[in-house]
C-alpha cells in the first residue's frame, strides 16, 4: 500500500502542480530550509517527485527480501493457471500482435495509453492557464522584448513541450538499470524492459524537439536569433546554447539506435550511445532547477552500473568451447557454486571476450538451469555477426594449432548478470507450448533442464509441474537441429515418461536447397513432401567436425577456476540494498552540506553551470564513497568465505570415477582430434516427435489442434525467434483465446502469450 501511495504522490503532481505561480504558495512561505531546499518549484518537486521515488525504492527492497525468503520456504511449485481472474493475464493477452511496436499485450497498451494521458493532460492544463492569462493581459513578462499574444503563446506551448519532456526522462533510467528493484518488483526482466526504455526515449525526443523548434522559431520570429547561442549563467536562468547541445547530442543518439544502424555498426551503435552523459549533463546546464525529477532514477542508473563494473573486473575461466555441427558455437564459464545470486532457467548474461574485442559487449541467453551444484554457465553463439565470426575463427586457430603446448591467447571473460526472471512463470501452465527459432532454442533447452530437475528431485512428492509440453523449432539447415542434442534428457531423468511428463518435439527445416540435404538422403528423398518425419530417425551427420577448447587451468595438477563474482546488481538483496540506499543517503548528505557551505544563499546569483556540478558531484561521490565502503566489506567478507573454501579442479587426465569438481568441466570430447567419427545409424535423438521438411509450421492449423487437446484449460505459449515468428505466434494466441480474462466454461480455453526474445 506505501508502494501503491508513493507511485500515486508521484503522478498526482503532473495533475495538480502549482505551476506557473509556486513561488507564492504556503509550502514556500511555511518550510523553509538551507539544508533541503523547499521553496517554490524546487520544494514541491523535491516532495512529490524524488521523496516518492527514495521511498518506492526502499520498500522494493524489503519487499524482494521478503519474497526470496518466502520462497525458499516453499515446498510446492507454482499452482497452475486456473478460470479465476488474474491481473497477470493483462501482461500475456496479445492485444495487437502486428503492431509497428512489435507485439502489444493488454498491459503494454494500457501503460502507453496512461503515459499519454498524464502528459497531454498535464500539456493541456497547463498551455490552458497560461493561454488564459496571456488572453487577460495577466501573464507576467519574464526577458526579452515585448512581443504578441500570439507569439507569447508558441513560447508557453514550446516551454511545456520541454516540461513534459521530464517525465520520460526520469522514467527512462529505470528500465535500463538491469538490476533495478522496481524491475525485479513487479518481475519484469530486463530483456523486456528495454522496449520501455526505447519507447520512452522516442517520447522524449518527441517533446524535445518540440521544444526545441519552438523556441527556435520563437526567437527568429521576435528578432531574439543570438540567444540561440547564449549562456544565462545567472541563478536558475535556461542557458539556451546547453540546451541546443543536448537537443543535438540527443538527436545523435536517437538516429544512430535506429536498427538500421545498430545491426549493421554495432560497436558504432555501442560508443555513440554512450553520448548519454553529454546529453544529461547539458540538460542541467540548460534547466538544472529540474534535477530533482529525474535524480533519483539517475543515481540508481549509475549504482546498477558500479556494481556492474565491480562484477566484470573479474575474468572469468572459459572452462571449455566447442563448435556444434551447425557452427553454433557452446561456451561454458565458470561460476560460483556459494555465490548468492538468483538462480533462474531464463537467465540473460552480458559478455566480453577481451581476446576478441575490448570494446564489444553482448548478450547472450544461458542453457544452464537453476541448480545449486552447476559450477558452470551454458551459452550457444551462433556466428552472425563479425564478433561472433571472429571467436569461430580463433576458435578454429586454438584447435590447429592444439600440439603446441602453448596456448595461443589467453580464453578469459568479462561477465555481467544474470538478468532474469525470478517468477519461474513457466510452471504454473500444466500445457507449455514452446515455440523457438534458429539459436532462440536456447532458453527452451534451460527450461526443460530446469521441469526435468524438478521431476527427478521430487519423485515421490505430490507437485504442480507442466505434464504436457510440445516444442516447435524451426531451423534454416538439418545441422541446427543437433542443438537438441546438448539436453541429456536420460542423464537427467531416465524415467521422466513413466512420471506423466510428455515431451515432444516438433522441428522445421525450411530450406528447400537440396544441397543442404546431401547429408541427409533420408531428409532429401522427403523433401517438401511435408510429411513428418519420426526424429528418431535423424542422427546427425556421420562425420561431425568438432572445434574444441578447454582451458589451461583444468589441465595442470591443481588450478583454482575464476568463476563469475557475485559481486553483482543482482547479487545478495541485502548488499545490494544496502549499497543502493546508502548511496541515496550520501546523495542527500552531500547535496544538503553543499547548499549549506557552497551555494549558501539562494538569493545570490550563484551560477546555473556550478549548481550543475554540485548535483553531478553529489551524485558520484554518493555513489563511489557511501556505497563504495559497503561495496568494499562485502568484497573482503566474500574473499574471507572463498579462502575458507577454496575450490580446486582436479587434473583433466584423472581417471577417478568419485565425485568431483573436474566431472562438471571436463568436455565430453577427445582434446587432442578436431574430427570426431560417429558411425551412422548409431546416433539417434532421444526425443519423441517429427521432422518436417522444406516448409515453415501453418500456425493456424497448429492452434486448432491444440485447443482441440487442451479444452479448459490455460496453456502457458513461450516464443524465443524472429519479430515476424512472435507476431505470428501471437496473432493465434489472441484468436483461440476463447475469452480475454475469465473463462466463461468448462470447454473455453485460454493462450497466455509470452516473448522470450532478447534483440538489442
Amino acid at each position: 500500500m506505501l508502494i501503491a501511495a508513493a507511485c500515486l504522490m508521484w503522478v498526482l503532481y503532473w495533475f495538480f502542480s502549482p505551476e506557473p505561480h509556486a513561488d507564492d504558495d504556503d509550502l514556500s512561505n511555511n518550510t523553509q530550509s538551507r539544508f533541503f531546499r523547499t521553496d517554490g518549484r524546487e520544494g514541491y518537486s523535491l516532495i512529490y517527485q524524488t521523496l516518492p521515488w527514495v521511498v518506492v525504492v526502499a520498500l522494493s527492497f524489503l519487499v524482494i527480501g521478503l519474497r526470496s525468503v518466502l520462497r525458499k520456504k516453499e515446498t510446492k511449485a507454482v499452482s497452475k493457471g486456473n478460470g479465476t481472474f488474474k491481473i497477470s493475464r493483462l501482461c500475456t493477452y496479445p492485444l495487437w500482435a502486428r503492431s509497428p511496436f512489435g507485439v502489444l499485450t493488454a498491459s503494454d497498451f494500457l501503460i502507453v495509453i496512461a503515459f499519454l494521458f498524464i502528459t497531454f493532460y498535464h500539456f493541456g492544463r497547463r498551455t490552458h492557464l497560461s493561454f488564459k492569462e496571456i488572453d487577460a493581459g495577466t501573464v507576467m513578462h519574464h526577458h526579452g522584448p515585448i512581443v504578441s499574444k500570439r507569439w507569447q503563446k508558441v513560447q508557453y506551448a514550446s516551454y511545456y513541450f520541454g516540461t513534459i519532456s521530464i517525465i520520460p526522462f526520469s522514467l527512462l533510467w529505470i528500465p535500463v538499470s538491469r538490476g533495478s528493484p522496481l524491475l525485479r518488483l513487479i518481475g519484469l526482466p530486463f530483456e523486456h524492459a528495454v522496449r520501455y526504455h526505447i519507447w520512452l526515449a522516442v517520447f522524449m525526443m518527441v517533446f524535445v524537439s518540440l521544444h526545441s523548434i519552438g523556441y527556435i522559431v520563437f526567437y527568429m520570429r521576435t528578432d531574439q536569433t543570438s540567444r540561440v547561442t547564449s549562456w544565462d549563467t545567472i541563478g536558475e536562468k535556461c542557458s539556451v546554447v546547453a540546451g541546443l547541445v543536448a537537443w543535438i547530442a540527443g538527436l545523435v543518439v536517437w538516429l544512430t539506435s535506429l536498427s538500421f544502424f545498430r545491426r549493421r555498426w554495432y560497436e558504432f551503435f555501442f560508443a555513440i550511445h554512450h553520448l548519454y552523459v553529454v546529453y544529461a549533463l547539458f540538460w542541467l546546464y540548460h534547466a538544472v532547477w529540474s534535477y530533482h525529477f529525474f535524480v533519483i532514477p539517475m543515481l540508481l542508473f549509475f549504482v546498477d552500473r558500479f556494481l556492474r563494473f565491480l562484477q566484470s573486473r573479474t575474468l572469468v575461466d572459459v572452462v571449455s568451447a566447442k563448435v556444434l555441427e551447425s557452427n553454433a558455437i557452446e561456451l561454458r564459464l565458470a561460476r560460483n557454486s556459494n555465490d548468492g545470486m538468483m538462480r533462474n532457467a531464463l537467465s540473460t548474461w552480458c559478455i566480453q571476450l577481451p581476446s576478441i574485442s575490448r570494446i564489444q559487449w553482448h548478450f547472450f541467453s544461458s542453457s544452464s538451469t537453476n541448480q545449486k551444484d552447476e559450477k558452470e554457465v551454458i551459452i550457444i553463439i551462433k556466428p552472425l555477426g563479425s564478433w561472433t565470426r571472429r571467436l569461430h575463427k580463433v576458435l578454429a586457430d586454438n584447435s590447429n594449432n592444439h600440439s603446441s603446448s602453448k596456448c595461443p591467447f589467453s580464453f578469459k571473460a568479462r561477465v555481467e548478470g544474470a538478468y532474469n526472471d525470478e517468477s519461474d512463470f513457466y510452471l504454473r501452465y500444466a500445457s507449455l507450448i514452446l515455440v523457438a527459432g534458429g539459436i532462440g532454442i536456447t532458453p527452451f533447452l534451460a527450461i526443460l533442464k530446469d521441469i526435468l530437475y524438478r521431476y527427478a528431485r521430487t519423485l515421490n512428492k505430490d507437485l504442480d509441474l507442466p505434464t504436457s509440453i510440445e516444442l516447435f523449432y524451426c531451423v534454416r539447415t538439418p545441422e541446427e537441429l543437433s542443438v537438441l542434442k546438448e539436453l541429456d534428457m536420460l542423464n537427467i531423468l531416465s524415467s521422466f515418461k513413466e512420471l506423466g511428463l510428455n515431451i515432444e518435439i516438433h522441428s522445421y527445416i525450411t530450406s528447400n536447397q537440396r544441397d543442404h540435404y546431401q547429408a541427409f538422403p533420408y531428409l532429401e528423398n522427403n523433401l517438401a513432401t511435408n510429411k513428418g518425419i519420426d526424429l528418431s530417425e535423424y542422427g546427425g551427420l556421420d562425420k561431425v567436425p568438432t572445434l574444441s577448447y578447454t582451458s589451461p587451468s583444468l589441465k595442470n595438477e591443481k588450478s583454482v577456476v575464476n568463476g563469475i563474482s557475485p559481486i553483482s546488481n543482482v547479487g545478495e538483496t541485502f548488499w545490494v540494498a544496502s549499497i543502493t540506499i546508502s548511496s541515496m543517503v550520501g546523495y542527500f548528505v552531500l547535496s544538503g552540506l553543499g547548499n549549506l557551505y557552497i551555494v549558501e544563499d539562494y538569493t545570490k546569483n550563484f551560477p546555473n553551470y556550478n549548481r550543475a556540478h554540485i548535483v553531478v558531484a553529489c551524485v558520484v561521490l554518493g555513489i563511489l564513497v557511501f556505497g563504495g565502503i559497503l561495496a568494499a566489506i562485502w568484497y573482503i567478507i566474500l574473499k574471507r568465505k572463498s579462502e575458507d573454501h577454496t575450490s580446486t579442479i582436479l587434473p583433466f587426465h584423472t581417471k577417478s570415477t568419485s565425485t568431483s569438481p573436474q566431472s562438471q568441466y571436463a568436455p565430453s570430447i577427445d582434446l587432442a582430434t578436431t574430427l570426431e567419427t560417429i558411425e551412422s545409424g548409431e546416433r539417434h535423438f532421444l526425443w519423441k516427435g517429427d521432422i518436417h521438411i522444406g516448409g515453415r509450421p501453418d500456425w493456424q492449423d497448429v492452434f486448432s489442434h491444440i485447443k482441440q487437446k487442451c479444452r479448459g484449460m490455460v496453456v502457458g505459449v513461450l516464443v524465443s525467434g524472429s519479430e515476424s515468428m512472435q507476431e505470428d505466434v501471437a496473432a493465434q494466441c489472441g484468436k483461440h483465446s476463447s475469452c480475454f480474462l475469465f473463462q466463461k466454461g468448462d470447454e473455453d480455453i485460454i493462450f497466455e502469450y509470452h516473448s522470450v526474445s532478447f534483440d538489442l
